[in-house]
């Protein structure tokens, strides 16, 4: 079987950082993409139950193939279009809707850093040999609301934002956004920071 590739015509940069972080977090994720006229929606999977996802602009081979992360980082890392064979079922679910999401409100990405210190501490305290309890990353600690509906926000959003490296630190350009977008579609909750997006399912499933 052929390998799968992804040919970027730009946004190679962005996508390596946060497919870098992300393998440095759980080497076994895996990466689905989703073709959008010039543009892919590159999603990789997280130890928090939550997606992430960053876009580029260029074309991939089959859309919705599922490849391994490592090898999409290795072949952004050889400026190699080949990202390795496809590995669908090691998708754990559906992706988020691309179209329907509605803005609830937008957040300073200094309250986010503040949430994240915050759990981070608590995170030491209480974490074992398998990372953070569950009750401390289902935990809400934000609840956003606007026309459009109320959304929670668990830590294990707040987690995924930062450990990815999702929201600008303070040596960032003055023209990178200082907040983050929440919207919501259905069962899912999407926040959009400066440097990537995060989505959650609230139905029982992974994804």
């Amino acid at each position: 079987m052929s390998p799968e590739s992804l040919r970027i015509l730009d946004g190679a940069p962005g996508l390596q950082s946060l497919i870098g972080r992300a393998t440095g977090l759980d080497a076994s994720a895996s990466v689905r993409f989703r073709q959008l006229d010039r543009h892919v929606d590159v999603f990789v999977t997280t130890p928090f139950q939550v997606v992430a996802s960053r876009r580029v602009e260029g074309e991939v081979s089959r859309d919705g193939a599922v490849v391994s992360a490592v090898e999409l980082l290795d072949a952004l890392r050889a400026g190699t279009p080949a990202i390795g064979p496809a590995r669908d079922p090691n998708w754990p679910g559906a992706l988020p809707p691309a179209t329907g999401f509605r803005l609830l409100d937008e957040i300073p990405v200094d309250v986010v850093r503040d949430l994240s210190d915050q759990g981070q501490s608590l995170a030491r305290q209480f974490s074992g040999p398998l990372g953070p309890p569950a009750s401390l990353l289902d935990q809400t600690v934000l609840t956003v609301s606007g026309d459009a509906g109320t959304a929670e926000i668990p830590m294990r959003m707040i987690f995924t934002c930062t450990s990815l490296g999702l929201i600008p630190g303070f040596a960032a350009p003055i023209e990178v956004p200082r907040h983050l977008r929440v919207s919501s579609a259905g069962r899912w909750v999407r926040i959009d920071a400066p440097f990537g997006t995060v989505y959650r399912s609230t139905s029982l499933s992974l994804f």
